[in-house]
Order: C-alpha cells, then sequence, then structure tokens
C-alpha cells in the first residue's frame, strides 16, 4: 500500500533536502541556523537518521530494554499518564474539600505536598477523609525528613490492610533536602536503608525513596546538569542501601524519580526519554536484571518560567511543559497553577492547570499514542546527543566521590549557579524572549498583589549535622517585575 502511494514521486536523499533548504534561505548558510543550547548541544536544523552516529535507530521497542521508548508495551494506551497536581493549602479540613473536588473532576493522583500541615495521626485522617485510597495512588514529597513522618502517620490512620494496598511513594530523599536547605542529619543514609526495609514489609506497592530533581531544576540547572544529578543521586542511595545490606535490585524497586520540566520543550522531550535508558545503563552496572531496570518518572511542573505580570500566560507555558512531559513518556505529571507564582492557588487556577492535562489526554487524544515523539530525528538525535552529555557529566561527579560529595564540594552548585547566570544575562541582552517580562509586556496591566505561600522547608537542627551551600531558586522575571513592585503594586 504504501509503496503503490509513492510510486508515482521520485526518492529524495538527504542531500536534495539539503540543498532545497540552501535555495530557500536566499544566499544565508544553513550553518548559520545552527543554535546553541544551554546544555552545550549544537541543535542542527535538518536533522536525520545519520545524526545519531553508528546506531542509526532509536534503541529497542517500547517496553524493552533499555527503555529508551517507554518502559511498558502499551505505553498511554495500557496505562495513561496519571494527574498529580498538588494542592498548596495548609489546614487538613481544607486540604480535604480541594482533593475531593479535584478527584470528582478528573485529578487520578494524591500528592501530600510539603505546604500540608500534618501534625498528627489525626491530622493525616482529615485530610484524607472519604478519599477510596485503593483507587488513587498517593504521593508523600517533602523534605529529608517528612516524608518518614507523614508514612508514620499514615500507618497509625489507616489500617494495614489499606497500607498493603496503597500505590504511589512516600518519597524521602535527603540529597535533595540537602541541596534546597543546605542541611542533612549525618545519618541520612543509614535511616534511607531503614526507611526502605519498613516500607517494604507493610506499603508492598509504595516506592519510599525519591530522587527528586526539582530543587536543582529551579535553581536553573541545564537538563544535562538535572539528568546527571538524578543519576547520581540514585546511585549514592543504591550504594546506602547496600551498605545497609538490601540488594540493588529491592532498592531500585523502590525508587522513584522525579524532574522538573523547563521551557524548551524538545529539550524536555529529549530529557524524558533520555533518563529511562540511562537509569537502566546504570542499573545494569550493579547487576540488576534487565525486567527490573523500568523507572517510574514523575515530571513536575515549576516557577523558573512563569511570570507574575501577564500572568494568564504562564497557562501557555503550563501547556507546552506539559505535552513535552507526556510526549516523553512520563508515569505521572503536577502542573502549578498558572498564578503560583503569586503564592498560594485558589480553586480556579487550579482547575485551569488540572484541565490542561485533561484535554491533552481526552481531545488531542495522546493516551491513544505509544511513544508519541519516537522516529522524528530532531528529537531521537537530541536524546542521544543530551544522554552523552549527562552520562559524561555523571562520570565527573562519580569521579568526585559521588552526589554527596558535590555537593559538600560546592562543584554542583556553582555549575548551576553559572548557568542561571547566563540565562539572566541572556534575559537581560534580549537576546531570549521571556514574554511579559523582558518583551511583549502588558504596559497597561496593574502587577497584582503577592499571596501568602506556605512556608518553606526547614533545615534539619543539631550538632550532628552535614551542611552546605544551598542552591539558589530562580524566577527569571522577577528581575523584570522589581521596578513596578517597587512602586507599591506587588511584592
Amino acid at each position: 500500500m504504501t509503496e503503490a502511494l509513492f510510486a508515482e514521486f521520485d526518492a529524495a536523499t538527504y542531500d536534495d533536502w539539503v540543498e532545497a533548504a540552501r535555495a530557500s534561505l536566499r544566499g544565508q548558510s544553513l550553518e548559520s541556523l545552527v543554535a546553541r543550547s544551554y546544555e552545550g548541544i549544537d541543535i542542527e536544523p535538518l536533522p536525520h537518521v545519520d545524526s545519531i552516529g553508528e546506531r542509526g535507530t532509536p534503541d529497542g521497542l517500547p517496553g524493552q530494554y533499555p527503555y529508551l521508548r517507554g518502559t511498558t508495551a502499551g505505553g498511554y494506551r495500557a496505562q495513561p499518564w496519571l494527574i498529580a497536581n498538588e494542592i498548596d493549602l495548609a489546614d487538613p479540613r481544607e486540604f480535604n474539600a480541594a482533593l475531593r473536588e479535584a478527584l470528582s473532576s478528573g485529578q487520578t493522583a494524591i500528592v501530600l505536598h510539603d505546604s500540608l500541615q500534618v501534625a498528627s495521626a489525626r491530622d493525616m485522617r482529615r485530610a484524607l477523609a472519604g478519599i477510596n485510597l485503593r483507587t488513587y495512588p498517593l504521593f508523600i514529597r517533602g523534605d529529608g525528613r517528612k516524608p518518614i513522618i507523614r508514612y508514620r502517620f499514615l500507618q497509625s490512620a489507616l489500617s494495614e490492610d489499606i497500607i498493603r494496598q496503597l500505590s504511589g511513594y512516600a518519597g524521602y530523599d535527603p540529597l535533595a533536602s540537602l541541596a534546597r536547605t543546605g542541611a542533612m542529619r549525618a545519618d541520612a543514609f543509614e535511616r534511607l536503608a531503614d526507611f526502605v526495609e519498613d516500607a517494604g514489609k507493610y506499603a508492598l506497592q509504595m516506592g519510599s525513596v525519591l530522587v527528586d530533581t526539582s530543587a536543582y531544576h529551579e535553581a536553573g540547572a541545564n537538563a544535562a546538569q538535572e539528568l546527571a544529578i538524578a543519576l547520581a543521586t540514585g546511585v549514592d542511595y543504591l550504594r546506602a542501601a547496600g551498605a545497609g545490606r538490601l540488594s540493588a535490585a529491592l532498592t531500585a524497586g523502590k525508587l522513584r524519580f522525579q524532574l522538573g520540566i523547563g521551557e524548551n520543550f524538545f529539550m524536555e522531550i529529549a530529557k524524558f526519554r533520555a533518563i529511562k535508558s540511562l537509569w537502566a545503563q546504570a542499573l545494569r552496572a550493579f547487576g540488576v536484571s534487565p525486567q527490573n531496570r523500568r523507572l517510574r518518572l514523575h515530571a513536575r511542573g515549576g516557577l523558573r518560567n512563569k511570570t507574575r505580570r501577564d500572568r494568564h500566560v504562564n497557562l501557555l507555558r503550563l501547556t507546552s511543559e506539559a505535552l513535552a512531559a507526556a510526549m516523553g513518556g512520563v508515569d505521572s505529571i503536577s502542573l502549578p497553577a498558572f498564578d503560583a507564582a503569586l503564592g498560594t492557588s485558589d480553586a480556579f487556577s487550579r482547575r485551569l492547570s488540572r484541565n490542561l492535562q485533561l484535554i491533552l489526554k481526552e481531545e488531542m487524544q495522546l493516551t491513544r499514542l505509544i511513544d508519541p515523539a519516537g522516529g522524528a530525528w530532531h528529537i531521537e538525535t537530541l536524546t542521544d546527543r543530551l544522554a552523552r552529555k549527562a552520562w559524561t557529566r555523571f562520570q565527573d561527579i562519580e569521579a568526585q566521590g559521588g552526589m554527596l560529595a558535590a555537593l559538600r564540594s560546592g562543584a554542583i552548585q556553582a555549575e548551576i549557579a553559572a548557568i542561571a547566570q547566563q540565562r539572566k544575562h541572556d534575559l537581560a541582552s534580549g537576546s531570549k524572549i521571556l514574554v511579559g517580562a523582558n518583551a511583549y509586556v502588558n504596559e497597561a496591566e496593574t502587577l497584582p498583589a503577592a499571596r501568602k505561600s506556605p512556608a518553606p522547608d526547614s533545615a534539619a537542627a543539631g550538632a550532628d549535622v552535614i551542611r552546605v551551600n544551598p542552591l539558589q531558586p530562580l524566577r527569571l522575571a522577577e528581575a523584570f517585575e522589581k521596578p513596578q513592585s517597587a512602586t507599591g503594586a506587588g511584592a
């Protein structure tokens, strides 16, 4: 059928495409279109099958090692991604009311964010009252201590039968806490092994350790740095659990990964595809069997590229981010409210962020596809080159003694700060555009007042603590909003 359809057309070679492109440029060279990304990758204007080197084709099939094309053969046709938006309310009763509304309106997973104030099993019962926890996966995230505390409150609040049927994760992640707050308990790695073992006895389907790169992403890290940090963190956790006499396979089965979603659409697709094959490669070195090298991946939108001014434009950014994550084959997606840069969200803004994902699922019908980006040579080329960059950087971190050592030396913080500075410079010079910040600003708009935000995580206290210089969160639009903020229009 295909051969008959194209029989009347002459076959075009790559050289034919190059000549056609040069003719359309009217004297401008094709090479002048090559762009360089923050990852140090040259983006070519006409990628093709030979662009990814000797392999020439994407690795494997969906559901097959090394899982570049997805960890299941059926992709979203078999299991759609979970809509796991966070509800940034502190009071357990208010959280419960908002959660019930979200779940009845299309949300498919529950996130206990670090803004939720849970001080007892009673608070946990209030937060989850009337929720069928057998139906909805539960994600417990926060700093290095809170997931353990909340998981124990969960054990106290729920029956053993329900605990055994829970899915999701209680994400203990001490290195992310160290990077974000600048402090970590000295015995954090020993506690990690205990937590993996404890969760494995009771919550059989839940992950218990999270590799979360959100803090690095929000500080300005590029995609290659984020991938390398994720790999190095995961490897540090495997070693820590191994020192506690737990097998790499058991620990890997309890690990969950969470990456930020950035503004470079195609690079983000490549990032989410690359991490699956990179982690499978790392687990191979630990002797984990191929069928146990699958990665479970959550994508989380952040505030790095979000504006307070002209804030409804953030809806377009969130749509692009959700589409990139979905095309990259993640298992779940969390989008902030479009006006999250102003502080705590409301029901209206949370509904729009939830409906963005529902439109991608129901109207764009992305869940009918398996590896929608597969075979697009621009994305395949980016995935290959990004994976190589990330693996090289991961090896550099390993040579420094691992992720903890690299944080203690300040190397990670310095490298991310350099990329953050480049991002700010590019916006200040106008070589990069952030709509509503350094260009296309609605000058008639009054900058809205900021709302009260949840208190940030506090650093670990006590003498027996590891301390480093914490990462500095970056919101790129902030520098362009300050002059108007100074007049009293908003802080």
